[in-house]
Formats: structure tokens, C-alpha cells, sequence
């Protein structure tokens, strides 16, 4: 196996928390991973595009010392193992960082890494802005009001791997056990023989700093409302849960007040705290995505509707965008987005943009890369 070396840069520095407050160097320390597949052709794209946004926005004060860190195959080809315990610790030192996609085999074989990072690192909230980009080919009916921002709840719900494999004696062991305790519920369980098992947990304590943190952001953003989205209607105890325990928070701790008759409630600031049924919401964010702003949601409905309402092929960049946004260097971020809107609105871009966009031009990952930065120069 190749002896790939965790060596960070000599010439940059950390960025520290102090006092609840993001201290963050001229020259940060960025944890990086290329990702698997496409992942290293897209990051030398992308690399190349960040480093042009910041040298524009502050004119070489300002710069990024890259450190790469290895998961999935590249990790395991040479190192042995998918995950090495250096690079999650190398995310937890320089407590800034940013990856490519990661290879997650179905059914069997290693867990998810995603899932993994999440689950180590304690990342609780998978943030997601949704917006839209002139001239691409969009189910939705107006596009063109799409401006939302996901809070999705990364560490709990199925997305914890609390799950027993059909035919296996935990999954046996699992089942008589709770026959044992629940004898009425578990008779639910049509075929036990051949069935899989997995845990849904859903905590106040996680559903409450998930919404606390989609509220922040929406006070600090001047957004209009927070739409809580779950599927307790049928699962009463854990999205149901979630429900009550997000209007909890609201009332607690921002003191927000009852509209009317129904559960809905405003802030002091008249930021409407609201809800919505998951399947409901998937039609109405198609049909009238005006009327949503910050949606705060557990894991499993974040990753649909994510996935429902966003084409991301610019997904390590405008990744970038938002780290360079938390970091506060706002100026590079701002020209990350006017970039890609001005070069997707001429119509060159990727194969995965090309299929969306009528009359478009396709070109390389490279080739795009080349529009990027050409575009910032």
C-alpha cells in the first residue's frame, strides 16, 4: 500500500472558536477531501475557482492554505481503511473543512462515510440553500421564487444506523425481545422471519438545538418564517415529536405568540414559526414556493426534499460559497454565486447543466473551471 501523509501546511494557521465567536486567520488551514469518482477531476476545478474568488475579494491579503485529508476509496486503496481516525481529527483541529462526494455502497459493505463524519464530528445541522439559477429547465412552476434555506437534522432519525439485518440473530434477538415487551405492537410485524429492523430516534434535546439554530438564521437574515416539516401525522411520538418540541423552543426562548386559533405562532419580530406535513409540502414547494422560506425538518424528509428541489452540479463550489460565508469572508462568496449565475446564463457549461438547459453548450469539468475563474478575473 502507498504511504499516503497527513502533513499540513507550514504556512497557515487554525481557525479557533473563542468565546462562542469564529476567529478565522488571513491564511485559515482548510481541511479538504478530494472525494471518489468524478471527485478529483471536480476539486481541481473547483480549488482553482475558490482560490480566484478570494484573491479577487482581497487582493492576496487574504488566502487559503488547502489540506488534504483522505476517505473512502483513494483512503482504503492506500491506507487500509476508508475513514482514518487522522482526518476526522484534523476536521475537529481546524474545525473548518470541505469534501468531495464519497463512494457508499448499497446494502452491504461500509457504512456510509457521510453519515460517519456526521455522526463523529456531531454536525447536527445539514444546511442547504435553495436557489435558482437563470435558465435552467425546472419542474417547479415558478423558479424563479425559490429561495430556501434546509435545516436538516443530520445525526438522529434513520440516518442514525440503528438497523438489524433480515435473517441475522440480532435481527432475531431483536425481535423476541421485543415480542417480550410489546406483545400487542410487535404482532404488527407481518413477516418476522425475513424482516430488517432499523430504530427512529428522535430527541427534544436534537430537535431543539435544530431549531433554534433555523430560527437564528432567520432573524439574522431578515427571512419572513421557519416551516417545522414532518410526517407526525402517522409517526406521533418522533415527527410528531418534533412538531411539538420545535413550537416549544419558539414559545420558550423567542417568545413567540399564538396566531389565531391554530398552532402557528410570531416572533416578536413577526417571523411566523409554521408546519407542514412532509407529502404536503413536496407538492407545495413545486407549486407555490413563495410561501416558504427557513424549513427546519429531521433527516430522512431534509434528504428528500433537497433532493426535490435542487440540481446541485456546482456542488463543491457552492459548497465553498457557504464556508466562505460561515467564515465571513462574504465579498469571496458573493463572487462565487455571481460567477456561476453569469456563466450559466451564457449557456457553457457542464453535461449535467446541458440536459437542463435548452440550446446549451456542454463542456469539460475543466473547461468550466476555466469559465469560473475567467469570470472572476
Amino acid at each position: 500500500m502507498a504511504n499516503l501523509t497527513f502533513t499540513p501546511p507550514a504556512d497557515g494557521a487554525a481557525v479557533t472558536m473563542q468565546n462562542g465567536r469564529l476567529c478565522v486567520p488571513d491564511r485559515p488551514v482548510i481541511p479538504f477531501i478530494i472525494g471518489d469518482g468524478t471527485g478529483p477531476e471536480i476539486w481541481a476545478a473547483a480549488s482553482r475557482v475558490i482560490d480566484a474568488a478570494v484573491a479577487k475579494a482581497y487582493q492576496g491579503r487574504r488566502s487559503i492554505a488547502w489540506y488534504e485529508v483522505f476517505a473512502g476509496q483513494k483512503s482504503f486503496d492506500n491506507l487500509g481503511t476508508w475513514l482514518p481516525n487522522e482526518t476526522v481529527e484534523a476536521f475537529r483541529t481546524y474545525l473548518i473543512g470541505i469534501k468531495g462526494p464519497l463512494t457508499t455502497p448499497v446494502g452491504g459493505g461500509i457504512r456510509s462515510l457521510n453519515v460517519t463524519l456526521r455522526q463523529d464530528l456531531d454536525l447536527f445541522v445539514c444546511l442547504r440553500p435553495v436557489r435558482y439559477f437563470n435558465g435552467i429547465e425546472t419542474p417547479v412552476k415558478a423558479p424563479e421564487k425559490v429561495n430556501m434555506v434546509v435545516f436538516r437534522e443530520n445525526t438522529e432519525d434513520i440516518y442514525a444506523g440503528i438497523e438489524f439485518k433480515e435473517g441475522t440473530e440480532d435481527a432475531k434477538l431483536f425481535f423476541d425481545t421485543m415480542s417480550r415487551i410489546f406483545p400487542d405492537r410487535m404482532k404488527k410485524v407481518r413477516f418476522p422471519e425475513s424482516s430488517g429492523f432499523g430504530i427512529k430516534p428522535v430527541s427534544r434535546e436534537g430537535t431543539e438545538r435544530l431549531v433554534r439554530a433555523a430560527i437564528d438564521y432567520a432573524v439574522k437574515n431578515g427571512r419572513k418564517s421557519v416551516t417545522l416539516v414532518h410526517k407526525g401525522n402517522i409517526m406521533k411520538f418522533t415527527e410528531g415529536g418534533f412538531r411539538d418540541w420545535g413550537y416549544d423552543v419558539a414559545r420558550r426562548e423567542y417568545g413567540a405568540l399564538p396566531i389565531g386559533d391554530g398552532p402557528w405562532l410570531k416572533l416578536p419580530n413577526g417571523i411566523v414559526i409554521k408546519d407542514c406535513i412532509a407529502d404536503a409540502f413536496l407538492q407545495e414547494i413545486l407549486l407555490h414556493p413563495e410561501n416558504f422560506d427557513v424549513v427546519a425538518t429531521l433527516n430522512l424528509n431534509g434528504d428528500y426534499i433537497s433532493d426535490a428541489l435542487a440540481a446541485n452540479p456546482s456542488s463543491v463550489i457552492l459548497s465553498a460559497e457557504m464556508m466562505l460565508r460561515y467564515m465571513g469572508w462574504t465579498e469571496a462568496a458573493d463572487l462565487l454565486i455571481q460567477a456561476i449565475d453569469r456563466v450559466i446564463s451564457e449557456k457553457t457549461v457542464t453535461f449535467d447543466l446541458a440536459e437542463m438547459i435548452p440550446g446549451s453548450t456542454e463542456i469539460t469539468c475543466s473547461a468550466y473551471g476555466d469559465k469560473l475563474v475567467e469570470t472572476l478575473s
